[in-house]
């Protein structure tokens, strides 16, 4: 049944609201939670369905207030391409210091978030869940604590999911997110239907999670986990090209039949890399609850 009812959730919400489409972001979320160890808590476990659930949860909060649009949006992606020169620090409010200071602002005609926060929401999300598992630990077992943190736990790792998935399209890791902006010699599409021709309307009508769960990698322990999710972002920026070559050959075309090969193992690929992490998150932020907190860190790196 509840899986029956995350279906029906797809059609309730007009699709161009969301990255990756609903279905997207609810098939990264459904693989995680298949592909999830089984040392995880027995409560983890049993949630899948609303983990699947909040896999849309953040695309949302769209269009909801002036500001709540101007935190949540940035969140969403990083634009690679204008930080790629800098070390990057794990604390958001040093990166926007960091944007100021290196001239990085003036130089590209940028406010200070319209390079985007991806990996730092992914990072934060993950101390958070880290430290509701290491609070859940400390709850009396069957306590009305312990359920009220199992709730929180749920929601976090449901919305961490999000912001995982966005970071394995390699248009939420670029200026060239939604038609190509750089130097062009290639001829790529400039058209801004090209967000929406590869994650929202061909994975909708061409991808299942049973095209992406025998994709996924063997379980990571993660630690750094800044490190981390800047890392996976890099990958992706580092496909984008690949994306706009693809796009360019017509295999996200809607109404190519057969379906193309080259663009379902490319999207299939990209939603398991991003399913293939989240477990691998999920799992690391009850692994690493098990670990006292250092002194004067309340993240698990």
């Amino acid at each position: 049944m509840k899986r029956v009812f995350v279906l029906f959730l797809t059609f309730l919400v007009a699709p161009s609201l969301f990255a990756w489409g609903q279905k997207g972001h609810l098939i990264s979320n459904e693989a995680a939670a298949i592909g999830l160890p089984r040392d995880m808590p027995p409560f983890f476990l049993d949630a899948a369905g609303e983990l699947t659930y909040l896999g849309p949860e953040p695309d949302r909060w769209r269009a909801t207030g002036e500001s709540l649009d101007a935190a949540n949006a940035p969140d969403h992606y990083l634009n690679y391409e204008n930080v790629a020169g800098l070390k990057l620090p794990a604390d958001r409010y040093r990166f926007i210091d960091l944007l100021y200071k290196s001239g990085t602002l003036r130089r590209h005609g940028l406010y200070n978030s319209t390079a985007g926060f991806l990996p730092w929401r992914i990072a934060e999300l993950e101390d958070e869940l880290t430290t509701e598992f290491r609070i859940w630990r400390a709850t009396p077992p069957g306590s009305f604590e312990q359920k009220y943190a199992e709730r929180e736990i749920v929601s976090i790792a449901g919305i961490l999911g999000h912001f995982v998935a966005d970071s394995s399209n390699p248009q939420h890791a670029t200026t060239n997110y939604n038609g190509w902006v750089d130097p062009n010699p290639n001829g790529y599409a400039i058209d801004c239907n090209t967000h929406d021709r590869f994650e929202l309307y061909f994975v909708t009508q061409n991808i299942e999670t049973s095209d992406v769960t025998p994709k996924l990698a063997p379980p990571v322990l993660r630690t750094d986990y800044f490190a981390t999710a800047l890392e996976f972002v890099k990958s992706s920026n580092s496909l984008v090209e690949h994306l706009y070559q693809l796009d360019k050959a017509g295999d996200f075309d809607l109404f190519r039949k057969p379906v193309s090969a080259e663009g379902k193992e490319f999207a299939t690929d990209r939603l398991a890399a991003g399913a293939s992490l989240l477990r691998d998150l999920w799992w690391s932020a009850w692994v690493n609850s098990a670990k006292p907190v250092r002194r004067g860190v309340a993240s698990a790196d």
